[in-house]
């Protein structure tokens, strides 16, 4: 199968020397034989039709499965300390893949005597976060069960395979989206092509929020009639504002998963697409001056905002992405303009959600899994991946030196630790051991 690849897909691949990657991890405790982890790899790789694409690269790339493709590497290294595994992860998401070749996925397998950290990457073209959670659960399973079965997946040959028939035949969704695409069309048309701005060192911060707090911080929300993700949001514009004072404007963008919008596609497919919506909070009063009842009304606020974007979004998917292959001609204008533009929101907000999956398997058990992460190719790459496993939050929050300098980040982070122990009311974090880290080469 050889098709044109959807700009949709494009958008997250720009280029073969753009190494647009994301890393997922998990700590394991006990024994994972490597043999088990290259049969459970070799099986996903059979389930799913994009782990043996290649990337034809021109003015039109096209995705190619192959039909006897390479299999998945895995690179075992020994486990001298706990830091290991994060050096392990920078070098895997600075590290492009020769997407001219089949598989755009690896693994890594960092090990000692007592177990180690699983990393699993994969270029963003082929899967979003939600599909790197996916691999992780099918690959642990077959470790567990070699003959487990996990199904099989056909090839997407493009958009007649994602989108509804009712819709692809729907005149007034073609008609609208071709007005939408000729307005964009015609702002590059008169806009001069901008220069790239070079970005600053990219780092990575993690931490988790321990179960106690994070499980106060639920009920608190519950209790709140919030979701603990807009308690979250509003930490984050709050930290902000209060951090980088006039620099920041009060805004998030949410990607937002469209995956039941697209029947075509199965809860455990690989996607990669996520359109979003900015949502804009209270940036008139002063953040210190917002107490217990303004935080939770600022966070009322923003899930209605977040709610009323989303349901724009969802009523506009399908001329979304018909309108979407309408635009390849100003590809190179529109990665351009990312490039050199900084974001009109202080940051990323991306929820992967609470992951469900055993944690006791034969021979290992799963102490952890960490929140993806990933370096964005664009001017502005400030980003935050959140995740609950087993009760705890966990956060990487990925900038670089030139989008937000990392003083300023360690500051923000630190504020939002303070602000989700201080609205679930629980213990002084200083008296916590939270395990908070900095990613470096």
């Amino acid at each position: 199968m050889k098709r044109k690849m959807m700009l949709c897909e494009r958008i997250m691949y720009v280029d073969r020397e753009t190494p647009f990657t994301l890393v997922q991890a998990a700590r394991i405790r006990g024994r994972l034989d490597p043999a088990q982890l290259r049969h459970a790899l070799d099986r996903i790789q059979l389930k799913h039709p994009m782990l043996r694409v290649a990337v034809l690269d021109g003015d039109s790339p096209q995705i190619l499965l192959e039909d006897d493709p390479a299999p998945i590497p895995l690179r075992l290294v020994a486990r001298q300390s706990d830091q290991d595994w994060l050096r392990e992860a920078h070098t895997e998401r600075e590290t492009a893949f020769a997407s001219d070749q089949a598989p755009l996925m690896r693994a890594v397998w960092i090990h000692d005597d007592d177990g180690g950290e699983l990393l699993l990457t994969c270029h963003h073209c082929i899967c979003d976060g939600l599909s790197m959670v996916t691999l992780l659960r099918e690959t642990l399973a077959l470790c567990d069960r070699p003959d487990l079965d996990i199904g099989r997946h056909t090839s997407v040959n493009g958009m007649e395979d994602l989108l509804p028939e009712e819709v692809l035949n729907d005149r007034r969704a073609h008609r609208n989206a071709r007005w939408k695409a000729m307005a964009f069309r015609l702002f590059f048309a008169v806009r001069r092509k901008r220069t790239p701005v070079p970005q600053g060192e990219f780092y990575v911060l993690r931490w988790k929020l321990p179960s106690e707090a994070s499980q106060a911080l639920a009920e608190r929300a519950r209790a709140e009639g919030v979701t603990v993700f807009a308690a979250i949001a509003v930490a984050f514009s709050l930290a902000f504002r209060t951090i980088r004072s006039d620099r920041a404007n009060g805004k998030v963008f949410v990607p937002v998963d469209i995956r039941k919008f697209l029947p075509r596609l199965s809860a455990d497919s690989l996607f990669a697409s996520a359109p979003g919506a900015i949502v804009a909070l209270d940036n008139r009063t002063p953040p210190g001056q917002i107490d217990e009842l303004g935080y939770w009304n600022q966070a009322r606020a923003f899930k209605a905002r977040l709610n009323q974007r989303i349901e724009r979004l969802t009523r506009n998917v399908y001329e979304f992405f018909i309108g979407l292959e309408l635009l390849h001609s100003v590809f190179d204008q529109f990665i351009a303009e990312r490039r050199s533009d900084l974001d009109a929101y202080d940051v990323t907000l991306s929820n992967v959600g609470r992951i469900e999956m055993p944690r006791d398997y034969h021979g290992f058990h799963l102490e952890t899994v960490y929140s993806p992460s990933l370096h964005l190719p664009w001017r502005t790459t400030t980003s935050v991946l959140m995740s609950g496993f087993a009760g705890e939050l966990d956060f990487s929050f990925m900038s670089d030196q030139h989008s937000l300098p990392r003083e300023q980040a360690e500051a923000i982070r630190d504020h939002v630790i303070a602000s989700l122990w201080e609205r679930g009311r629980t213990a002084n974090p200083a008296e916590t051991d939270i395990l908070s880290v900095r990613e470096a080469a």
